[in-house]
């Protein structure tokens, strides 16, 4: 175990500083440059925190289908810079095979070339094409997920009521690639723009194939009667709609990242076609093995190729717990239980069931409020702390390449309507209210922060942690402690090279690094609460949501 050597001397209204802290440990694998006896500070954090051993850069998406797709032309221009100011880097939006098809409620499939965006109604794609434009004019990046629902011309006849246009039993993934062929050709960077003479519509290059497979919701049937007994069904289904819309996506422009998965964080102990499949199982189902590693002898896995993607997209909803709190039940996988999740991910690659290595991408997350969620919400405090605890986890663990915050403004609900469950159907995870007006999460987007104690070698400290979303580069930041007296006081904290001698910060403030991002130490002397304060370039401060500390 690493030691950790803290002079500590009294400071104002009572509270502790160090001078400068050396810690005494022995690495392994370390530059031989460095002394074995003087590690840094960001060694220790690194060895006993998990954290990055490199700056991880994280970046974040944010999704609000309701508002980009379904707004006026001012309003999606205005969510779109709203989403940029905030912090994120990201939008992803869907491009609805229902909503884009021709005559989607017909039995009978029309005739055009389904490749080819310019043979469906023109006016399906004028919102998409809004939402692209408005968010690269925001200077952010976009994901589309070509996804539900499916048109009831691409469905097995008999498959049972839908409701709303919801066909989703067993699509036609021959028809559902040549869609996922004309989104991909329409955004390739050289389409005409037609609203905008002489341009073309803006490039995607970041994709997922449907959304939510082992989920009922979004696709049907998950499992199936085969020799007497219930078998996986959407996992194998889902694998031959990916591969063929990976191949079709790819082949418009090799540098398009297409992502599998996009699975939601739990499932069902039982079976049936309307149960979805744990997520775990579900990607060994779709690896074609077993909960061994054993290849699975079935007719659904009968010539299984590796598989072939860019990255595996989850939605590691937490709903009601902490981000880090372990999911009691194991056929869940939780934020807290992505480590499960990069583990199974990396045996299949070892094993060669996956082509390569696949960071995870978490494209959904978020925490609904009460108000007005009285059934899934948590207090808008919460809300707000717990996006800087997840924003730490996620940021802690290197083979996440994505986090997310869905969504911007909670769901309206239906007109003149006051009764609280019907609002609770809708989903309330906004930043703010579906009124526009802000929840402290509006704050903590911008600023994510977390504190924490912990004892190392005898020694108690604080854990800092923090980003600064809004701008890009480094940015001068300062950690304030609350006093006794209620009072905000700055504290030094303490941050070492990876080589060399421990840095003591003669100054209270320090700088992030180039993706806004610190980790931080100071000597823990009592129960209170931390923040952290943006000293922008300007002059003017920011400061962040509080997280206690102990019991203060």
């Amino acid at each position: 175990m690493p030691h950790l050597n803290a002079s500590l001397v009294p400071g104002a209204n009572g509270a502790l500083t160090a001078t400068c802290i050396r810690i005494a440990v022995r690495p392994i694998g370390f530059n031989a440059a460095v002394d074995p006896l003087t590690c840094s500070l960001a060694m220790l954090i690194s060895g006993a925190l998990g954290a990055p051993s490199h700056t991880h850069a994280l970046p974040v998406t944010m999704q609000d289908d309701a508002l980009l797709l379904h707004r006026a032309p001012a309003q999606v221009k205005a969510t779109a810079r709203q989403m940029a100011e905030l912090g994120a880097d990201r939008v992803r939006l869907t491009a609805s095979w229902f909503a884009l098809a021709p005559k989607p409620r017909s039995k009978r499939r029309p005739h055009f070339d389904a490749v080819d965006s310019e043979q469906y109604p023109r006016d399906s794609w004028e919102r998409l094409d809004r939402a692209v434009r408005a968010v690269v004019d925001a200077g952010l990046e976009i994901q589309i997920d070509v996804a539900f629902f499916a048109p009831r011309w691409a469905v097995k006849r008999g498959a049972g009521k839908t409701h709303g246009g919801h066909h989703r039993w067993a699509p036609d993934r021959r028809q559902f690639a040549r869609f996922a062929e004309a989104v991909a050709r329409r955004y390739d960077g050289t389409h005409p723009d037609p609203t905008r003479a002489g341009e073309s519509l803006p490039a995607v290059r970041l994709w997922t194939a449907w959304n939510e497979p082992n989920h009922p919701q979004f696709l049907l049937p998950q499992w199936r009667r085969s020799g007497g007994r219930w078998v996986p069904s959407s996992p194998h289904f889902y694998r031959r709609m990916h591969e063929r819309a990976y191949a079709a996506i790819n082949r418009v422009n090799e540098e398009n990242q297409v992502l599998i998965g996009g699975t939601a964080a739990v499932g069902h102990d039982i079976r049936s076609p309307r149960k979805g499949i744990p997520p775990l199982r579900f990607v060994r189902e779709l690896a074609c093995v077993d909960r061994r590693g054993r290849p699975l002898d079935r007719p659904a896995c009968a010539g299984f190729k590796p598989l072939e993607a860019d990255g595996y997209s989850h939605h590691p909803y937490t709903l009601y717990a902490r981000p880090d709190a372990r999911s009691i039940k194991a056929k869940r996988i939780t934020l807290r239980d992505l480590d499960r999740l990069s583990r199974l991910l990396n045996r299949l690659y070892e094993r060669g069931r996956i082509a390569q290595r696949l960071p995870i991408y978490v494209t959904e997350y978020g925490y609904e409020t009460n108000p007005p969620d009285v059934v899934r919400g948590v207090t808008l405090l919460q809300q707000a702390r717990y996006h800087g605890l997840a924003t730490y986890m996620t940021w802690r663990q290197e083979d996440v390449a994505l986090f997310a915050q869905f969504l911007l403004n909670d769901i309206e609900p239906p007109p003149r309507t006051n009764d609280p469950l019907e609002i609770a159907r809708n989903w309330n995870s906004g930043l703010y209210f579906h009124d526009g007006r802000p929840k402290p999460a509006v704050k903590a987007f911008r600023l994510p922060f977390w504190a924490e104690s912990r004892t190392l070698s005898g020694n108690d400290v604080v854990v800092l942690f923090g980003q600064v979303r809004p701008n890009a580069g480094r940015e001068q930041v300062e950690v304030e402690m609350r006093a006794r007296d209620g009072s905000w006081i700055p504290i030094q904290t303490y941050e070492a090279r990876a080589a060399g001698d421990p840095v003591c910060d003669t100054d209270t403030s320090f700088i992030t690094d180039t993706e806004g991002f610190y980790l931080r130490l100071a000597p823990y002397s009592r129960p209170t609460r931390y923040r952290a304060r943006w000293i922008k370039s300007d002059g003017t401060t920011e400061q962040a949501v509080s997280v206690a500390v102990g019991r203060p």
